[in-house]
């Protein structure tokens, strides 16, 4: 009777998971804008909640789920795929190191590095990681894909121990969380009431300087065509050569004439002439 009741004492606690009273839910931080959007939700991790095992496991579920088991346990857990991204049944979304138990709350700063360091201290994000959908062949235990826009969504934490791969201590499913919805761009409400006074001052001042533009260009390319109109274009006519005519020279002409009659009054008049040609005949040769 020893050895039943000793295998019986070491097969209950590796068989029976232990559930905490804990809800896993979206933080309220204030300062920490989109906790919630279409295909993500940010959850806060369960700080000094979890004494045993080593890794927690993100389980989750579409509340459509008409039933949802209360544990997980040790039971093999669906994947994305197998469950279209927990439409079926739960999947497991991720997994991450049991958090350090600090009494210490979320502190704000400037520093993004600071910031970062505060978030994956303090927050866990599940929908953000869109490799593991590639994975076709090969479907992964943990598939944070984004979830689906406008769908409300059930999450887990549930702690596991590596070494014998064992869920040992698991939290009770969230309440629903519902997902932002996208508007579509034919709701959208375009009227200039819900636009705030300074888009709309500066929207009328552009509009107003437009105008002015156009009417200055429309004002020029009128007078341009005016101008045009009044004041045709002359065809100039050819101008005629000038040429220099030949100068006579004046003093040279005068000259020339002086000899030229000089010259005519000392020919010899015709008697003259006459007895010029017997005497020369006569003359003895």
């Amino acid at each position: 009777m020893k050895i039943p009741v000793l295998l019986l004492s070491v097969w209950i606690p590796s068989a029976v998971c232990v559930v905490l009273n804990f809800k896993p839910e979206v933080p309220l931080i204030p300062e920490i804008q989109g906790l919630r959007t279409a295909t993500t939700v940010t959850l806060a991790k369960p700080i000094c909640v979890f004494t045993d095992g080593t890794v927690v496991d993100v389980f989750g579920v579409q509340a459509t789920v008409n039933s949802i088991a209360d544990e997980i346990g040790n039971s093999s857990a669906m994947t994305y795929q197998q469950t279209r991204g927990g439409e079926t049944g739960p999947y497991r979304a991720a997994s991450f190191a049991i958090p350090i138990c600090t009494p210490l709350p979320f502190m704000v700063s400037t520093d993004p590095a600071a910031i970062q360091a505060e978030i994956n201290k303090y927050l866990f994000r599940v929908g953000n990681d869109v490799q593991c959908l590639s994975q076709i062949n090969s479907f992964p235990e943990s598939c944070n894909a984004p979830l689906t826009a406008g769908v409300k969504y059930r999450f887990k934490y549930a702690v596991r121990n590596e070494s014998t791969n064992l869920i040992v201590v698991e939290t009770l499913w969230s309440d629903s969380i519902d997902l932002l919805q996208a508007p579509e761009p034919t709701v959208i409400d375009t009227w200039p009431g819900k636009r705030t006074g300074g888009m709309v001052v500066i929207t009328t001042i552009l509009v107003i300087l437009l105008f002015i533009l156009l009417c200055a260009f429309a004002a020029l390319l009128m007078y341009t065509l005016c101008l045009n109109k009044e004041s045709p274009a002359i065809a100039q006519s050819p101008v005629p050569a000038q040429y220099v005519t030949h100068q006579k020279n004046r003093g040279f002409s005068e000259g020339t004439n002086v000899e030229v009659t000089k010259a005519v009054a000392q020919q010899p008049s015709e008697p003259e002439r006459y007895q010029f040609i017997i005497d020369s005949a006569q003359a003895p040769k």
